[in-house]
């Protein structure tokens, strides 16, 4: 009897140490998932959100701001034809050579800058409206909307570049062909397009002015009821509403016909666009920098309220049948899918996080930068940052990855804020001032600029001295290796 409390315990150690190496092995998974995610780019990341969704049931998409994300960006109504039908081996080979022949010819449309530009130039503007225009239509997408806030383009040297010439602008550009370009998303162009047109209805400028949600479902009874629901609501706002359900039938039909995506017929532009991961913004009053994160790049994810509130349950059934394993092993599926979802929101948050705290500690040591410019870039390791919030060297590594910040001085990868010491000073003290190799090829690229029309090319040796003159000692071998990374040839070919 006394080896029976001995076996028990050697069991329960066993059984604890199992749950222990169990628990470490998940969390390790979890870990590398977390760092997988932070090395992603946004639009690796995206495409993984979206694999992760469709194979996890648990997972929803609760919103997204891209429109290559959500598909249900174009309202789909209820009674839309939609015909199915099977195909023969020769009709599929017909269309396949259609396919292809559409494919092999050239896309000889205008694109959608230049067709507005076309418009927008036509017309005589002031030196203020014009510029401001241009960047305007230049910060257009592939669909017409907005790739970078409008504010950020105005001139701040130009005083006549206001936030109310910035909203003027903004509403000649939106009725111009094609109308609705120039806006935040469909749902802002919709409206714009019904409120550019005459013959909108008053019901359905008032479900496209921020009542968008009614349509989902876009059924005309529901929609109904659900504004019989609100109407205390909207009475209180904007008066008496009252729509029959004739009204929403024909506002339904006049949204059907207008163009969510009012840029899809135009050629898509050369133009590669790169989307900022995060913005820093300076408050003019207080000369405080602070950081956020472009919200706007992914998608949100959330947990299912149906799956979530099917891990809640607990399962009685204490004879096994078939029924009874069936029902176990689906509950088991079912919390296995929770906590998978938790797990991956968690990761999604994990790269969030570290992002926003080694960008705000880049911004602290790279404050000159962002006041006076790239000559100021000071050295900068990631190892530097890693200390300061915490992490290991390889996971500052991972975050600056193929992510961009977006400043007043322009778009950066944030990889550019990291950079070695090179040239020392001595100056006569003790303390060695270093440059950083970005500063010091961006002041050996300025000497160029400044020495171009010279008779005679300045050599690799004089651009070193003229370097030391401004603080910096670098060899002439140094010059000459920067110089060949900036793409500029030797003295003996440079004219």
């Amino acid at each position: 009897m006394a080896n029976v409390p001995t076996f028990s315990l050697l069991q329960r150690t066993s059984q604890n140490q199992s749950q222990k190496q169990l628990q470490s092995q998940k969390l390790s998974q979890k870990q590398l998932m977390a760092l997988k995610f932070l090395s992603l780019s946004s639009v690796d990341l995206r495409r993984e959100i979206y694999d992760t969704v469709a194979k996890n049931p648990a997972l929803i998409i609760t919103k997204d701001f891209n429109e290559e994300g959500v598909n249900d960006a174009r309202v789909s109504f209820a009674g839309d034809n939609l015909r199915v039908s099977s195909v023969s081996k020769s009709g599929i080979e017909a269309s396949d050579n259609f396919q292809s022949a559409l494919e092999s010819s050239p896309d000889e449309r205008q694109t959608l800058s230049e067709h507005l530009l076309h418009q927008f130039l036509s017309v005589e503007h002031s030196p203020s409206q014009e510029k401001l225009g241009v960047a305007l239509i230049h910060n257009l997408d592939k669909n017409g909307f907005h790739i970078l806030e409008p504010l950020s383009l105005l001139d701040k040297n130009d005083k006549n570049q206001t936030p109310k010439l910035l909203e003027k602008t903004i509403d000649y550009i939106q009725r111009l062909d094609p109308e609705g370009c120039c806006c935040r998303n469909f749902e802002e162009s919709l409206f714009v397009q019904a409120s550019i047109r005459e013959d909108a209805p008053e019901t359905a400028l008032f479900i496209l002015n921020g009542h968008f949600d009614l349509l989902q479902p876009p059924q005309p009874v529901k929609i109904l009821k659900k504004i019989s629901e609100l109407k205390k609501d909207f009475s209180n706002k904007t008066g008496d509403i009252s729509f029959s359900l004739e009204d929403i039938e024909n506002a339904l039909s006049y949204i059907k016909k207008l163009e969510p995506f009012p840029a899809s017929q135009f050629s898509p532009s050369d133009n590669a666009y790169i989307q900022p991961d995060v913005y820093v913004e300076k408050n003019e009053q207080t000369g405080a920098y602070s950081v956020r994160a472009n919200d706007e790049l992914l998608p949100v994810v959330g947990l299912s309220p149906d799956f979530y509130e099917l891990s809640l349950e607990r399962s009685r059934v204490t004879k096994s049948t078939e029924k009874s394993e069936k029902k176990r092993s689906e509950h088991r599926f079912i919390m296995e899918s929770v906590r998978s979802a938790k797990d991956f929101m968690e990761s999604l948050q994990f790269r969030k996080k570290t992002l926003l705290l080694a960008c705000q500690q880049i911004v602290i040591a790279q404050k000159d930068f962002f006041e006076k410019g790239p000559s100021f870039l000071k050295p900068l390791r990631q190892k530097d940052i890693a200390s300061l919030i915490g992490v290991h060297e390889a996971t500052i590594s991972r975050m600056a990855n193929e992510k961009y910040l977006r400043c007043d001085r322009g778009l950066f990868r944030i990889d550019f804020f990291f950079t070695n010491a090179v040239g020392t000073n001595d100056s006569g003290t003790k303390q060695k001032e270093t440059s950083s190799k970005t500063a010091v090829m961006y002041e050996l690229e300025q000497i160029l600029k400044e020495h171009k029309g010279d008779e005679k090319p300045l050599s690799d040796q004089k651009i070193s001295d003229l370097l030391l003159e401004k603080g910096i000692k670098i060899a002439r071998r140094t010059v000459a290796k920067y110089r060949s990374q900036l793409n500029i040839d030797s003295s003996y070919t440079r004219l």
